[in-house]
């Protein structure tokens, strides 16, 4: 029965620390993302390319209501850019880590819509010589 109680003891333990370490790097609805080396971002313990991280912030936006994305200080330009245009798609906010501070990330422009295709109508070709003849 002790040895019962010392198991039963250790296993909730693990499991009241896996579940501290399962949470998410969100904090008040803004994801924490750290800038990797090569185009890479990491979160929630996870190093993962621009179009892994766009999925993955879709998800965290539709499981834990996630309102921006914190790029942390020491990004490229490209990684700016990148996580405003996951912001963008996403319809989140976009800040960069300045200190204690955050300052919005300026959102990429919307690409332009071609312009719409204008549908003339076609004048048919007339019939053959020889269709309107009959022969």
């Amino acid at each position: 029965m002790k040895n019962f109680l010392h198991v039963t003891a250790l296993v909730l333990g693990f499991v009241a620390a896996g579940g501290a370490l399962a949470r998410s790097d969100v904090r008040d609805g803004n994801a924490m993302v750290t800038p990797s080396k090569g185009d890479k971002y990491s979160i929630d313990g996870s190093t993962m390319g621009k179009a892994e991280l766009y999925g993955y912030m879709g998800d965290l936006r539709d499981r834990e209501h996630l309102t921006g994305i914190v790029l942390k200080r020491g990004a490229t330009d490209d990684q700016r850019h990148v996580i405003g245009s996951i912001a963008r798609t996403l319809q989140l906010k976009a800040f960069e880590q300045d200190g204690s501070d955050l300052k919005p990330i300026d959102l990429p422009a919307v690409a332009p819509s071609p312009p719409p295709i204008e549908n003339k109508a076609e004048t048919p070709a007339p019939p053959p010589a020889d269709a309107a003849s009959g022969h």
